[in-house]
């Protein structure tokens, strides 16, 4: 793979019918328009007990396929004197075994707690003010910070339980500001160097930025880098709302700009809810529109905010069931049209996502009852598809309608009869092993996805991840032509990407 081979393209984007209802719906399984999907979380921050037996826990990370989860940093439980108040974290340490018992390999995301004035201990003040949301506290004094922080990793490895990623900032921007953040990262790694701890609680990673909106998140990012911390932001994590003023969607895109090898991460994605199972519908639609479109701006890791603990409430099942459909794939080329924020009322939503073999067609349909709704395939060879299809408000159990009535014709076209309205569907189109791939034979591990070079410069390249020996990469162009290229050439979040197919 030559430099000069890589096309530009910091987020993909592609031609949409405009309709306010749709007559048909194409799917391309060949087109991936999104980056492909690493983490999916659930949040231990304000529920604690979303996994406080075995029997949530097998339904949150067994029955689906969740692979991190997001805990919670309560920096008011930490003393001076280093020991903890527990207390504060009341059953979180259960969720946490019961969910590593059913995932072994669960990776554990921790978050700075936000409790406007009272989220950080007196005893960490500085001289300095600021602002958490309005309310008048001191800044934290990095120095301070960092050894609580310190405090905090010593107190869970002895748990034996060692973070992945680590988020000090959680929209308390206007205290711990991004230079107080960058100096509070460097305290810690230091006083980490001093606690003689195993190797494996010092390997985590830092997720930077989280603001409140992606511009707050954008501002976060380049005074950090202004700061010299990018040895302290190895992700670039933010939040965005489908109801609240947070930026634009193509602010995703300037927030990658700050540093382009860092991955994006839309650390609290919300799905509201309704007691009016129309009005439901279209919250529904509209969270699985911000997910849909930041996963097309190049966001590969997700943190679902709020509700897991209430198992079968409407938006809480439509979350896992978006999981299993996006986590290890993206979303694909799909006709129709849909804002990231700002649907009217009655729009529909269409939005189909692979992963593997299976393609998943989402369907949000706030408006009539349809008799017939055909989905034609731009690609790949369709071997069986079925449906199911929801309806109901959000703070009663989703009263499942039952299974679609589907059929393939010829392998190109499914056709679903009989839509309910008012209703949210999910297709699943199983295709024929590696179908719509442009490869002729054997496995693939990656689909076609957009290959970024460790070289700033350079261009990417639209091609299929074949396999992995020796370190070099085999991939497969939509045209057929073949190259290898070594992953340590390759940018960090594309080669861990690749490293990761390769190992399963």
């Amino acid at each position: 793979m030559h430099t000069n081979s890589f096309p530009v393209l910091l987020a993909t984007t592609f031609a949409l019918t405009a309709s306010t209802a749709f007559s048909q719906i194409e799917i391309d399984p060949a087109q991936p328009t999104g980056a492909t999907v690493r983490y999916f979380a659930w949040d231990l921050k304000g529920w604690k007990d979303v996994a406080n037996t075995p029997e949530r826990a097998q339904k949150l990370y067994g029955d689906t396929p969740a692979n991190m989860v997001r805990i919670s940093m309560e920096a008011y439980a930490h003393r001076e004197d280093g020991s903890v108040d527990e207390s504060l974290y009341g059953p979180m340490l259960i969720s946490i075994e019961n969910i590593r018992k059913v995932n072994p390999g669960v990776k554990i995301f921790a978050s700075l707690k936000l409790k406007k004035e009272e989220t950080f201990p007196a005893w960490v003040a500085s001289d300095e003010d600021g602002t958490i949301f309005n309310a008048k506290v001191k800044c934290p004094d990095p120095k301070k910070f960092g050894r609580l922080v310190a405090d905090y990793i010593v107190w869970l490895s002895k748990k034996d339980i060692a973070l992945d990623f680590l988020g000090l900032n959680n929209e308390v921007n206007e205290a711990l500001t991004a230079k107080r953040y960058v100096e509070t990262a460097k305290v810690l790694m230091e006083e980490l160097g001093k606690r003689g701890l195993d190797a494996k609680f010092l390997s985590f990673q830092f997720v930077g930025a989280e603001g409140f909106g992606v511009p707050t998140s954008i501002r976060y990012a380049e005074a950090t880098k202004s700061s010299r911390g990018l040895d302290y932001a190895h992700i670039w994590g933010s939040h965005y709302y489908p109801d609240l003023n947070s930026g634009s969607i193509d602010d995703w895109v300037k927030l990658a700009k700050v540093a382009p090898d860092r991955p994006l991460w839309h650390t609290e994605l919300h799905m509201r809810e309704s007691d009016d199972p129309a009005e439901n519908i279209t919250k529904v639609r509209d969270g699985l529109a911000i997910l849909f479109k930041t996963n097309q701006m190049g966001v590969q890791g997700y943190g679902w905010w709020a509700r897991a603990h209430e198992d079968d409430k409407f938006a809480n099942l439509i979350r896992r069931k978006a999981i299993v459909s996006l986590l290890g794939g993206a979303c694909i080329k799909t006709s129709g049209q849909y804002e990231a924020k700002d649907n009217k009322p009655a729009a529909e939503l269409a939005q189909a996502t692979r992963v593997g073999d299976t393609v998943w067609l989402w369907y949000c349909n706030p408006g009539q009852a349809k008799a017939e709704l055909p989905i034609l395939l731009k690609s790949g060879s369709a071997t069986k598809a079925t449906g199911e299809t929801w309806s109901g408000s959000g703070t009663a159990d989703a009263q499942t309608i039952g299974t679609l009535d589907v059929s393939v014709t010829d392998g190109a076209t499914v056709i679903l009869k009989n839509l309910p309205a008012t209703s949210v569907a999910l297709v699943r189109i199983d295709l024929t092993a590696s179908g719509a791939i442009p490869a002729k034979s054997g496995s693939i591990l990656v689909a076609n996805r957009d290959w970024s070079s460790a070289d700033p410069n350079a261009r990417k390249i639209l091609a299929a991840l074949v396999s992995v020996s020796n370190g070099i990469g085999h991939f497969k162009r939509p045209d057929g032509s073949t190259f290898d290229y070594p992953l340590n050439k390759l940018s960090a979040a594309d080669r861990q990407i690749a490293e990761d197919a390769a190992a399963k």
